[in-house]
């Protein structure tokens, strides 16, 4: 979703990877859309959009949309055997009773959605992206491009909602399932899992990890969260073997003065600094170092 890193991806010249600009998907309708939102409602926005060009550029048979705090522990076409003859794939949030957020995040979540090159797709992809077009900044707590995912079956035919449970483990719940190692192979309730979706998780300027505000056992943190730090790293080395001086990460801020707090931006540090405080009123604040992971 910018130049630095579309940059370092066609310098990266991976096998099978085709890195696609910002530029390449931009109209005047989008731009104006852009003007009226947050960048992250912004990137929502462009879920469809960047299905939808995929499709049309490059005649693919199928597209899959996946969230990029996303790790495969398994092969992913175990989703596509259930999926069969259908178009369009749904992964349920799968909420445990107590984190229940249906109401606000819809029964499904955007983070791994299947789409073949047919009819059936380019209606729901049409449907999403009229909802998605309704984010606004002035409505930071309304999710349409993810609650619209509710009305996919009713409206349209070849929507699949997937019942595998290793797909779509995530912290709302991960807590709800037994987590084990057999082999090699991380399980739940002895079902593989598929994928993780990292929700939450985000590293601090001074390299610690946070893994959010859910509890965990401590087979997720060693089996799920360390296996995601590990993979980072090494993500992070490849990266560093094309340009070494590429820095660009997300960070959380962590006991940051008053004096930098007064120097910055004020709205984007508080807002980030008001998450952080929600999350240690609910004492679930989950930071840990790298030393640890290594050592687990």
């Amino acid at each position: 979703m910018d130049d630095e890193s579309y940059d370092l991806l066609t310098k990266m010249n991976l096998p099978g990877m085709v890195p696609v600009k910002l530029d390449d998907i931009m109209t005047d309708e989008l731009v104006a859309v852009q003007n009226r939102t947050t960048k992250g409602q912004f990137c929502w926005v462009c879920q469809p959009i960047i299905c939808h060009y995929i499709i049309d550029k490059f005649d693919a048979e199928i597209v899959i949309y996946l969230e990029a705090d996303s790790l495969f522990f398994s092969d992913p076409e175990a989703i596509l055997e259930e999926l069969g003859n259908d178009s369009i794939s749904l992964v349920p949030h799968n909420f445990t009773p107590e984190f229940d957020n249906t109401a606000v995040a819809g029964e499904n979540c955007v983070q791994f959605n299947a789409f073949r090159n047919d009819e059936r797709s380019r209606q729901v992809l049409n449907y999403w992206k009229q909802n998605c077009f309704t984010y606004s900044r002035d409505r930071l707590e309304y999710y349409p491009g993810q609650t619209c995912l509710n009305e996919w079956p009713k409206l349209f035919k070849g929507v699949k909602s997937i019942t595998n449970i290793g797909a779509g483990v995530a912290p709302w719940n991960v807590s709800s399932y037994n987590v084990t190692n057999k082999k090699g192979q991380v399980c739940v309730n002895d079902t593989p899992v598929i994928f993780y979706h990292y929700h939450q998780y985000g590293r601090y300027a001074d390299g610690t990890h946070e893994l959010g505000s859910y509890p965990y056992s401590k087979e997720t943190i060693k089996f799920i969260y360390g296996k995601y730090v590990n993979e980072l790293k090494e993500t992070v080395d490849l990266v560093h073997k094309t340009d070494p001086g590429f820095n660009f990460v997300r960070v959380y801020p962590k006991n940051t003065s008053l004096k930098a707090l007064l120097s910055s931006n004020i709205k984007v540090v508080f807002n980030a600094y008001l998450t952080v405080i929600k999350r240690k009123i609910r004492n679930r604040y989950n930071v840990f170092s790298t030393p640890f992971f290594d050592n687990i």
